[in-house]
């Protein structure tokens, strides 16, 4: 056994986003609280539940997250719409592409 390893130790659970939540016909993702990568790990699995086509509202409050969605964006083929800077809250909208 190593010395520094606990007997209880488990691989933590990866971030998930909080259920996802519909207001009209937009997916809102809430991983507020969360830093990098849990939120992109937790929008990416949220966003591959969605059906193509699917706009989708990101609630952030991880400061850098702006460039980092626009990164993950182009490389995922999903449309970056537009971001909403707040005090305290990011709101960053997306289109999942539609189905070929």
């Amino acid at each position: 056994m190593w010395p520094f390893r606990s007997k209880t130790s488990r691989r933590a659970r990866p971030p998930t986003a909080r259920e996802v939540s519909w207001r009209d016909d937009v997916a809102i993702i809430d991983v507020r609280g969360q830093t990098c990568p849990g939120y992109l790990l937790a929008i990416n699995r949220a966003v591959d539940r969605l059906e193509p086509d699917t706009e989708a509202e990101l609630l952030i409050t991880y400061p850098p997250c702006g460039d980092d969605v626009q990164a993950w964006c182009k490389e995922k083929g999903i449309a970056f719409l537009g971001i909403e800077i707040g005090e305290q809250l990011w709101r960053i909208r997306i289109r999942k592409p539609p189905a070929e």
